[in-house]
């Protein structure tokens, strides 16, 4: 790129960011917010009740930031809005850390197709545009960070030394006000004995200056990340054209998919004849159990092969009703091979019971299912918007998944193998280290004390969620009794133990 170019490129860049620049002081103060927010709910604090005030808060900012902007919030949008609130608060409700993992994940990426859908017409997307426009969006993010220095530099000069001014003012009153907040904080502490407790947690926890170290880092980072977000909405520089890439003869995917139907074909009824109805004989040595294990994982990658191929088909090869036909045949036998790995998956169930594992490949063979049926809807149905049904699909699904929890269902089924009286020391550890808080309930429907399985299970794992429930000691380290920390979770499995 020349320097002339380059600096086209600036000032275009300039250009599209000057209704950010010019309203200055609203998008760093709420961004600042923030940070602060961001830092102050969520340090040290991955499931407590201030992770769903963040999140709406974050939504509030979201809303306020395109109206800011002039941009309506578009009807896609508040379903979108919806299904962030609604994980927010399954995080308060689960001590699963697999799941708060997930759902912070899930959250930056709803986050991403917010962004997306306020700011670029996104209608004709396919799922390949879309994906690489979420990519694209964080990397222009982070080539924005030069922005809001830029920008600040800008107001300085703008506003010259009267913005300063304010701000000394600002620290002066704040600096009068920090010694009488410390002398009446030091006579209301003898006052009463539960502000003087939390006084003191405060000053151990959040007020050390360690913590404080890390807040600010926090803090700073949400400032400069939603800075910088809005930056790259602005800048708009995905492409909101899709080319049209059906370039291949036919001919060449008729002969190819007709080939594997016939293998499909053949598959597909052998698993209707010896699967479904039970007819036929097995292989010597087999039981319905392992038949079933051997061949799930194989199937599952072959289904998700197909719904790879299919979409490659509809993008890349010009339209036949031979070739729709052979498509549909190819979706139709996909449905039989996850009906078949679904009950494949049954069976081992019933004879070697659940695990966290399976309740997820159970959850994802029912998606896959309906991502299928998108699919085989847009073979027909030509303006078939497959991108906000596979959006709409994954979000309710996975919503529906954290709601589940599925730690709680894994554990029910466990204890109810369990004899109170005869179980094993390795059986009651494997209920404290393998699982999360949320088999809380399970675990009190056994009829032990908290006392009775730390003593039972102590020499095999001492450590597990019987440990961090307490409410006293270094066990408690993990889920500090607070208010900021408080999960919905770990204080039923508290209240049902006694902590």
């Amino acid at each position: 790129m020349t320097a002339l170019s380059r600096e086209e490129a600036k000032n275009e860049a300039m250009l599209r960011l000057s209704p950010v620049a010019g309203d200055f002081p609203f998008f760093a103060g709420t961004s600042l917010l923030f940070g602060l927010m961001f830092a102050f709910c969520l340090h040290d604090n991955p499931c407590g009740i201030t992770y769903p005030l963040f999140v709406l808060f974050a939504c509030a900012c979201g809303i306020r930031i395109c109206r800011r902007l002039s941009l309506p919030i578009k009807k896609g949008s508040w379903f979108l809005l919806a299904a962030a609130l609604l994980l927010g608060l399954s995080t308060f409700y689960t001590a699963d850390p697999f799941l708060h993992c997930m759902n912070s994940l899930a959250l930056v990426l709803l986050g991403a197709v917010f962004a997306l859908h306020q700011f670029y017409e996104e209608q004709d997307w396919n799922i390949g545009k879309y994906m690489s426009a979420i990519m694209l969006y964080f990397l222009q993010a982070l080539g924005a960070l030069p922005w809001p220095f830029c920008h600040a530099s800008s107001y300085k000069k703008e506003t010259g030394t009267k913005g300063f001014r304010l701000l000394l003012l600002f620290l002066a009153g704040f600096s009068a006000a920090l010694p009488v907040c410390l002398i009446l904080t030091a006579l209301l502490c003898q006052a009463d004995a539960v502000f003087s407790s939390l006084v003191e947690w405060l000053a151990g926890h959040l007020f050390s200056p360690a913590a404080l170290l890390e807040m600010a880092a926090q803090a700073a980072f949400g400032s400069l990340a939603l800075y910088c977000l809005v930056c790259s909405c602005c800048l708009r520089r995905i492409a909101r054209e899709v080319p049209n890439r059906q370039c291949l003869h036919p001919a060449i995917a008729i002969t190819c998919l007709s080939s594997i139907s016939l293998v499909y074909l053949l598959f597909c009824a052998i698993q209707v004849f010896y699967l479904f109805l039970g007819r036929g004989s097995l292989p010597e040595g087999y039981t319905y159990a392992s038949y079933a294990r051997q061949g799930f994982f194989q199937l599952l990658w072959v289904a998700s092969f197909n719904l790879a191929m299919v979409l490659c088909c509809l993008k890349y090869v010009r339209p036949h009703k031979c070739l729709r036909l052979l498509l549909t045949l190819v979706c139709l036998c996909t449905f039989i091979m996850l009906a078949s790995a679904a009950y494949r998956m049954l069976l081992y169930v019933q004879q070697y019971h659940l695990t966290y594992l399976r309740v997820l490949v159970l959850w994802f063979l029912a998606l896959l299912f309906v991502l299928m049926s998108g699919v085989c809807l847009m073979i027909w149905i030509q303006n078939f918007r497959l991108v906000p049904y596979c959006v709409a699909a994954i979000t309710i699904f996975y919503v529906g998944l954290a709601w589940l929890r599925p730690d709680s269902i894994v554990a029910q089924d466990y204890v109810s193998r369990l004899d109170p009286q005869t179980a094993t020391e390795s059986e009651l550890a494997w209920l404290s280290f393998a699982f999360s808080a949320d088999a809380a309930p399970a675990a009190a429907s056994l009829g032990l004390s908290l006392d009775e399985l730390r003593a039972r299970s102590q020499c095999q794992s001492p450590f597990g969620w019987y440990w961090y429930i307490s409410r006293s000691g270094g066990d408690s380290d993990q889920y500090p009794d607070g208010l900021r920390t408080y999960n919905a979770s770990i204080a039923k499995a508290r209240e049902l133990f006694g902590q």
